[in-house]
Parts: C-alpha cells; structure tokens; sequence
C-alpha cells in the first residue's frame, strides 16, 4: 500500500491527478483495504461449530442407476428410498441420490450439509443476514437453511441429529 500512495503523491506532485483525485483514490485504497481485511481475517469465534458432514445430495438423471453406482463402488446400504430418491447410508451421514425437483437443476452435486449442534434455523438466518448477507442466506422446505460459499457453492445446515 506504502508503494501506491507514493505513486499517487508523484502523480500529484506532476500535476498528473488534482488533489482530490489523490484524495478520493487514498481513501478508497483504505477503505478498500479494510473491507479485504474483514472479509479475509478469521473470526474471534465462529458463527457455527460444525460437527458432522451431515449428507451431501447430488441430483442424477437416473436414480436407480446411480444407486447401483455407488453401491457397487463403495457398498453403501440404502437408508431411505421413494419415488425419485434415494438416501445411500455411510456412518456418519448419508449420500442423498434426487431426481431433479426443479426444472433448473442440473445433474451433479447440488448441495452439502453440514450438521452443528443447537440448530435454530430461524436465529442463524437472522445472524447470517446480519453478518454475513453475501452468503445469500435462506429457508427453503420450512426449516432447511441454506447459503452460498464464496464460489456460489450450496451449503445446508442441520441438527447432528438430522436424518440419523
């Protein structure tokens, strides 16, 4: 930062930029700076404590033969199955198999879940929007909270007790 207010102050001792656009641009170079910190710099305590990789869902195109995909790959028993799904069981989680439930959906990993202890969808949605609304927080299906990551990644929250 040292470097480009030097560079600024040159092009202001030049006549190059007036002393408002020296201005303008230290402070934005500040603030700016500031904003990077803040999103970059690592909580006194985490928003959540997450315990569990509750399931991750991927949507397929066919869910019978991704079920038998998977089973043949890693032996995973079925845990719960239906019309257009199937929720493959591992120890600690599951993997869900989905038809697509909505028109936009493309096949591939639509989302994971993670589990933390106390969930209460309704005061983490209030926190989130406060604190950190570009994760796009919201509740979808009555209770299932769910945010963006940085790279548009979908990440659930639930009980540890969620589906188990």
């Amino acid at each position: 930062m040292e470097a480009e207010v030097d560079r600024l102050l040159a092009l202001y001792e030049r006549r190059t930029i007036s002393r408002r656009g020296l201005v303008e641009a230290v402070a934005a170079m500040a603030l700016t700076g500031r904003a990077v910190e803040a999103a970059t710099s690592p909580r006194a305590s985490p928003m959540v404590r997450g315990r569990t990789l509750n399931h991750v869902t991927i949507v397929t195109g066919d869910v019978a033969r991704s079920k038998a995909f998977y089973q043949r790959l890693a032996g995973l028993p079925v845990r719960q199955e239906g019309p257009g799904f199937c929720d493959l069981r591992l120890e600690n989680g599951f993997l869900g198999l989905y038809a697509p439930w909505a028109p936009q959906l493309r096949h591939g990993i639509d989302h994971v879940c993670l589990g933390i202890d106390g969930y209460r969808p309704e005061a983490l949605l209030a926190q989130l929007k406060s604190e950190m609304p570009e994760t796009k927080p919201t509740v979808e299906f009555g209770d299932q909270l769910y945010i963006r990551d940085p790279d548009g990644a979908k990440v659930q929250f639930a009980g540890t007790e969620y589906k188990q």
